[in-house]
């Protein structure tokens, strides 16, 4: 039984690799054309990308995502519990989600990096220091939580060397964004970037949840109709053998 059910298996796991990585792919070029044709224009780019308004655009791939991985579901035995059904779209929706932040994250120390005359090692270096300074994390998690709270961060590195150097260079840059004090701008300022990207991954969530169940069901009608169609044909030719056996 194991070995017969091995290719289906197989299978399954390659069309879910498929769909989940022709969805990465398509997420990281619209983030990617975000970053370098609409984020860069002066004023309206930089209420785009504090909005991330880019992410509702990607709700369409969501539902592909969830729905590809449900409707995969149909080379698995019909038996299989849901929750082993919907162990592909847990381990999944985490790295498209956040593949985008990550693709931002990088593309923002490239930026900095081919307008330094430093290397990219020290670059990423001075980021992660400047990073855990502001939010208490470094790297891709630090750009993160950072952004949350600040969307325009250091173009360059000499701006880089400028945010390490001074200690209240986030509270300047708040003011100079705002135009106000950031006592109670920067805590309205955070509370609503943790709110918009809660948004979004709430509706990205419920977006994949609902497509994949609609695959599952698609999957359960086609095993059902492939059934349906083995019992008619098995039914017909067992009529004819009969009718071979009937001496009239």
């Amino acid at each position: 039984m194991a070995q017969a059910l091995q290719p289906a298996t197989l299978i399954y796991a390659l069309i879910v690799t498929t769909v989940a990585g022709l969805v990465l792919l398509a997420r990281l070029a619209v983030t990617w054309a975000a970053e370098v044709f609409l984020h860069s224009i002066p004023i309206v780019g930089g209420w785009f990308k504090s909005l991330e308004l880019v992410e509702l655009s990607v709700v369409v791939l969501f539902a592909a995502l969830g729905f590809g991985i449900g409707a995969a579901s149909r080379q698995l035995p019909a038996k299989t519990p849901l929750p082993l059904k919907s162990l592909a779209l847990v381990l999944v929706f985490p790295l498209v989600f956040f593949s985008s932040y990550w693709l931002r994250y990088h593309l923002w120390i490239h930026q900095m990096t081919t307008q330094s005359d430093l290397p990219r090692q020290q670059i990423t270096e001075m980021a992660s220091l400047a990073l855990k300074r502001e939010s208490g994390s470094s790297g891709f998690w630090g750009y993160y939580q950072t952004t949350t709270q600040m969307p325009i961060l250091p173009a360059t590195g000499a701006d880089l060397q400028r945010m390490i150097a001074d200690p209240h260079w986030f509270r300047s840059e708040l003011i100079r964004f705002s135009g106000i004090e950031p006592g109670v701008f920067s805590m309205i300022f955070n509370g609503a970037g943790w709110v918009v990207r809660l948004v979004y991954l709430i509706l990205a969530a419920v977006t994949s949840l609902i497509y994949f169940l609609k695959g599952l069901a698609w999957a359960d009608t086609q095993r059902l109709r492939q059934l349906t169609q083995t019992q008619v044909k098995t039914g017909g030719e067992s009529e004819e053998t009969t009718d071979g056996l009937n001496p009239h």
